[in-house]
């Protein structure tokens, strides 16, 4: 029994960042990237999208999986500026994220709106520049019937007495909101790059459930703030001819005294020279920094296939850290599914996956 709870804490701790505060991590961010930064809300060719993505990561010794559903969509209205004869975007977006660790129960849940401008600098350089924000709510929610405390063991073989533990009420919702700016560049047919910035949570709202002012007692610790999260994105894309796109690209999260850092390169492959058809396809490698140092946490496959409006996405990650390196079970298994409504050939100024 106590080698177990000691590999749900610790497993809980490294893969959910924290059941206090941490976002959830995903390996294909661009497939909804409005989790990303909100500034990148109207980056796609045609007039709306919806996206979804799943990720499941799994460990044997644990008897659950911790799950994350998110899904998102937004529309976009070019508006032609007279004056320059530019077209600049406004777009406007929704996104919910779902993440849940059924071992104890814990659920949080994101419902956001988003609104972004982009400004189109000149028509040259296909420069443009965009600010975003997002508003909405953040609700965490924990079962307490699947919680065990120290005084409810029997001393013999299991936690079956009653607890004297002070449970305050198990549900809380807060407001949230974030901000976002992004850049985008096109000096040439076969060369474009982009880079974005996001401040995410930036008011640190009060996420505590003993949160109440029903408690009075003094002794007890009211306050626990969602961190705010600070994100940095930037990639390129490169065309050395007609069937192939290479896309390296960097995201760096940094959210409470743990930094992030994601690089990977992918090959967009054309399947003929006639058709919509491409294949995605790469590696990623995630780098952590936190208070053991830094190391190389994890590093995954990605896998895409784009036809006409549809990019169906998959990636598999493989831990290792120390504590995962040593057991055979663990993996993440990552699905998502990107529609662009009436697409056109025009250059993305993001990527879709």
């Amino acid at each position: 029994m106590s080698f177990r709870i000691f590999l749900i804490s610790a497993v809980f701790v490294l893969f959910s960042d924290n059941m206090i505060a941490q976002d959830p991590h995903f390996t294909q961010f661009y497939s909804n990237s409005l989790q990303l930064n909100p500034a990148t809300s109207g980056t796609y060719s045609g007039t709306y999208r919806v996206s979804m993505i799943y990720r499941d990561q799994y460990f044997q010794p644990l008897e659950e999986s911790f799950k994350t559903f998110a899904a998102s969509g937004d529309v976009k209205l070019n508006i032609l500026d007279k004056k320059s004869d530019l077209k600049d975007v406004i777009s406007m977006g929704l996104t919910f994220m779902s993440d849940r660790v059924r071992i104890f129960d814990f659920n949080t849940n994101q419902m956001l709106l988003t609104f972004a401008y982009h400004k189109a600098l000149d028509k040259r350089y296909k420069q443009t520049l965009g600010i975003g924000f997002q508003g909405g709510i953040l609700q965490r929610a924990v079962n307490y019937e699947n919680l065990t405390y120290h005084d409810q063991f029997n001393a013999i073989d299991a936690y079956s007495n009653p607890t004297s533990e002070f449970l305050p009420p198990n549900n809380k919702t807060v407001p949230d909101l974030s901000a976002g700016l992004y850049y985008s560049i096109s000096p040439s047919k076969t060369t474009s790059a982009h880079v974005g910035f996001a401040f995410q949570h930036f008011t640190q709202p009060n996420v505590s459930f003993y949160d109440d002012p029903v408690i009075i007692n003094s002794d007890v610790e009211k306050t626990s703030k969602y961190p705010s999260r600070i994100t940095f994105h930037g990639g390129v894309a490169i065309k050395p001819n007609y069937r192939i796109e290479i896309l390296p690209r960097v995201i760096v999260l940094q959210q409470g005294k743990k930094l992030t850092a994601q690089l990977s390169s992918l090959f967009k492959i054309k399947f003929t020279s006639r058709t919509g058809q491409y294949l995605h396809l790469g590696p990623l490698f995630r780098f952590v920094n936190n208070v053991n140092g830094t190391s190389l946490e994890s590093m995954a496959a990605m896998l895409g296939i784009e036809r006409s409006n549809f990019i169906i996405g998959l990636s598999y990650d493989w831990g290792l850290t120390s504590l995962v390196r040593d057991s055979r079970n663990f993996s993440t298994l990552e699905l998502s599914l990107v529609y662009i409504g009436e697409h056109d050939n025009d250059t993305n100024f993001c990527p879709q996956f």
